[in-house]
């Protein structure tokens, strides 16, 4: 991931975010959230709040990426983000 390809540790950093959590400094998404629900899935799951975008979606299968990703290009540029990972790798921004 970028941390550890800049000589950083994925764990000293999830270790500083959790203990600025304890301290009450809001840290949002939490390591621990984004362990457990996988941070696309949470994405998805606050895209209804207010401190979400209601136009995030999740595609879990071929035929539905290729029907839903066209209808919201014809809109805006989109950004895909593979499911796995969370280091930033493997995210393309799309436009036309």
């Amino acid at each position: 991931g970028q941390i550890k390809n800049d000589g950083g540790s994925q764990e000293k950093f999830d270790g500083g975010m959790r203990t600025m959590r304890k301290l009450g400094i809001q840290v949002w998404p939490s390591p621990d959230v984004m362990e457990f629900m996988g941070a696309k899935d949470a994405l998805c799951k606050v895209a209804h709040l207010n401190i979400g975008l209601p136009d995030t979606l999740a595609y879990y299968s071929t035929e539905d990426f290729a029907s839903g990703f066209k209808k919201t290009m014809a809109f805006q540029p989109r950004v895909l983000k593979q499911n796995r990972g969370s280091s930033g790798e493997g995210i393309w921004i799309i436009k036309l």
